[in-house]
C-alpha cells in the first residue's frame, strides 16, 4: 500500500501500476507538471526535507539559543525582532533539560523553511488571498517539488485547473513566435497571444525559475504584462527562483530590471516568501554578536 504498484500473489507475475498512481500522473500531466514532479506532495516533501536538514544538527543549534538570550551582552546586541523570533521558536519547540542536555518536544518550528506552513495552509485551505508567492532557494533545495505539490493541492481544493510553466522553456516558445529565432519551432504558427492566453487564464499559475527569464526585451515585457494582468484579475501566481525577488531585480543585467517598472518592483518586494532553508539556520546566521 502507498507504493504505487500492486503485487500479484504469483511471484512470477509482473507488478501492476496502481490506478491511484495513474490518476496522479494524469492529473500532473494535465497541469503541465514535468514527469519528475507529478507525484509530489507536501508529505513527501517534508519527509525529504527532514533528511536534508537533520534534527541532530538543528537540535545542537537550538540548544545554544537559551544561553544567548540569557546573556546580557549578547541580548543587548540582538534586535527586538530577532530576539522575539528566537524566543517564539524556543517556546514552540518546547525544550526541557534532561540528563544535562535539552530535549525538544517538536523541532519542526525550527526545522521548517520560513513561510512554509503559511504556504501549505494557503494551498490546502485557501485561508487568505495571495497574489504572488515567491519560493527561493539554491539548486537542489526542492523548489520545483514544493510548488508542484502546492499547485496540485490548490487545484484539488478549488476544483479548478492550474498550470506549471518552465520560464526558460516558455521564453524560447515566445521567441519562436517572433519568427526571427534560429531555433524556430513554431510549426503551428501560434501568435504571442495564443501562447500567453493559457497563462493569463490559469486559476493558479506556477512560473518555475523566473530568474532564468530570457533577456529578449519582448519576452520580458510579455512576462511583465502577464504578471500585471493576473494581479488585476486577482489570480494567484507562484514564482520560483534561486534568490529573493528584490535580489533578482537588483542583479546586474537582470532582464526584469531593464523595464524600470516601479509597480512591478513593488509587487515583487511585497510577494509572500518561502525561503528554502531551516528558519532557525536563517536566524542564527543573521546574528551579529
Amino acid at each position: 500500500m502507498g507504493r504505487g504498484v500492486i503485487l500479484d500473489p504469483d511471484p512470477m507475475a509482473a507488478a501492476k501500476v496502481c490506478e491511484c498512481t495513474r490518476s496522479v500522473q494524469a492529473e500532473g500531466e494535465a497541469l503541465g507538471i514535468p514527469a519528475r514532479y507529478r507525484q509530489a506532495g507536501f508529505d513527501g516533501f517534508w519527509d525529504w526535507w527532514k533528511i536534508q536538514h537533520s534534527k541532530e544538527r538543528l537540535s545542537g543549534m537550538l540548544a545554544s539559543v537559551p544561553a544567548l538570550l540569557e546573556s546580557d551582552a549578547a541580548r543587548a546586541a540582538l534586535s527586538e525582532e530577532l530576539a522575539s523570533k528566537l524566543e517564539l521558536i524556543l517556546h514552540k519547540c518546547g525544550g526541557k533539560m534532561a540528563s544535562g542536555e535539552f530535549v525538544w518536544k517538536d523541532l519542526k518550528p525550527a526545522q521548517e523553511p520560513q513561510g512554509y506552513r503559511t504556504f501549505c495552509n494557503w494551498a490546502r485551505h485557501g485561508r487568505e488571498n495571495v497574489d504572488l508567492w515567491w519560493i527561493d532557494g539554491p539548486a537542489g533545495s526542492g523548489r520545483s517539488t514544493l510548488v508542484a505539490a502546492a499547485l496540485k493541492a490548490a487545484c484539488a481544493r478549488s476544483g479548478q485547473g492550474g498550470l506549471f510553466v518552465s520560464v526558460r522553456t516558455f521564453s524560447q516558445e515566445l521567441k519562436d513566435t517572433y519568427y526571427d529565432s534560429r531555433s524556430f519551432r513554431n510549426t503551428d504558427f501560434q501568435s504571442e497571444r495564443d501562447r500567453m492566453t493559457p497563462l493569463l487564464q490559469a486559476p493558479v499559475l506556477v512560473l518555475d525559475d523566473l530568474d532564468r527569464l530570457d533577456s529578449d526585451i519582448r519576452v520580458v515585457r510579455s512576462i511583465a504584462q502577464l504578471l500585471d494582468q493576473r494581479y488585476a484579475d486577482e489570480l494567484p501566481t507562484i514564482a520560483t527562483a534561486s534568490r529573493w525577488a528584490e535580489t533578482v531585480l537588483k542583479a546586474e543585467n537582470s532582464p526584469l530590471a531593464r523595464l524600470e517598472d516601479p509597480s512591478l518592483q513593488r509587487r515583487f518586494s511585497q510577494a509572500r516568501r518561502v525561503e528554502l532553508r531551516p528558519v532557525l539556520e536563517r536566524l542564527m546566521e543573521s546574528l551579529d554578536v
